[in-house]
């Protein structure tokens, strides 16, 4: 394990976690989707970003599992992005498109970490990274080309996510601090601009109707977990619980 400073802990954790949550949130739609060729693309999406996942806790302790499953819910720093159920396909995909296209500029901003090996890591992650976005782009084109249904249920799921996305950029706790280290190479403030900008273009590209609300709701706070976490926690802890000692 890698010594951080304090302010790189909380950098990384923060990721972490998204990749954590969004990973296992991907991972459900096994058997789910509307066919089975995305059960098995959305599977293994799910399984890249648990990776990633693993590797950037692998920077924050010895014993992934532990820290990954049972730490007490205030001290995960995941987005309510992340966190959210998404019940439905056309809900997940959205998420999936956002959220994937926030991924790319956050891997580039580790790009040139100070923290060894985490320029490699990043290089890794964004070369897996580039299908995820290739796969969420197509499904959004072509739904941006098909009926009015499924156009108005990809602006409904937008309504909802779009607000959501915002909160990815809540920064964390020695942020400046982190940035001063060259830990990342850009602030959230940046990485949100950016964000928006892209997104806003492919949107308007595929003629969608939405509406950026004027700041992530308050409560969207990486420090407050939604109130979907503690289900999803349980979730993710019914066979480590089991025998919290033992090697799997």
């Amino acid at each position: 394990m890698t010594e951080l400073s304090p302010a790189a802990q909380q950098v990384v954790l923060a990721f972490a976690d998204d990749e954590h949550m969004i990973g296992a949130r991907h991972a459900a739609w096994i058997g789910l989707g509307p066919f089975l060729e995305e059960d098995l693309a959305f599977c293994s999406i799910a399984q890249d970003e648990l990776g990633h996942a693993v590797a950037l806790y692998e920077y924050l302790t010895d014993n992934v599992d532990h820290f990954a499953l049972l730490r007490p819910a205030a001290e995960y720093r995941s987005a309510w992005l992340a966190e959210w159920p998404c019940e439905q396909w056309h809900e997940s995909l959205v998420r999936h498109w956002l959220y994937d296209e926030a991924e790319a500029l956050r891997w580039g901003a580790f790009a040139g970490s100070s923290i060894e090996g985490l320029s490699l890591l990043a290089a890794r992650a964004e070369r897996e990274e580039s299908f995820h976005r290739d796969h969420a782009t197509m499904y959004m084109s072509r739904i941006a080309d098909g009926d009015d249904q499924g156009r108005s249920m990809i602006e409904s799921a937008l309504a909802t996510m779009l607000p959501l996305g915002l909160g990815l950029w809540d920064p964390v706790s020695g942020e400046a601090e982190a940035l001063a280290e060259g830990v990342v190479t850009a602030s959230s403030a940046d990485l949100a601009g950016q964000w928006k900008a892209s997104t806003t273009a492919s949107l308007e590209e595929w003629s969608f109707a939405f509406n950026w609300p004027v700041d992530a709701p308050e409560q969207h706070h990486r420090t407050v977990r939604s109130s979907h976490f503690d289900e999803l926690q349980a979730s993710l802890q019914e066979v480590i619980v089991l025998d919290p000692s033992a090697t799997w």
